[in-house]
């Protein structure tokens, strides 16, 4: 697959970001709530330090604002999709 086709994969790319749910229920976490998303097992946190945490059963990622989250998950997505997974 060319990295063209690949670049093409995110709609949302085009609609803006505003418009992705993936991007609307990292912006709608509450301080000490979690959301979890089946397709990649992953659980998106919003600590009590304000900090966007990623965690799996592997990986436990951090970070200080929703934009980085979201370019994480998203490429995470992406990568799945692309993998059939």
């Amino acid at each position: 697959m060319s990295d063209y086709t690949t670049q093409q994969l995110n709609v949302y790319e085009y609609l803006g970001k505003e418009h992705d749910p993936l991007f609307n229920v990292i912006c709608n976490i509450q301080q000490g709530y979690s959301e979890y998303i089946p397709e990649i097992k992953v659980t998106l946190i919003k600590n009590q330090h304000g900090l966007y945490e990623m965690a799996s059963e592997s990986n436990h990622e951090c970070y200080s604002n929703k934009e980085d989250l979201y370019d994480c998950v998203n490429d995470i997505l992406n990568y799945s999709s692309l993998r059939g997974i």
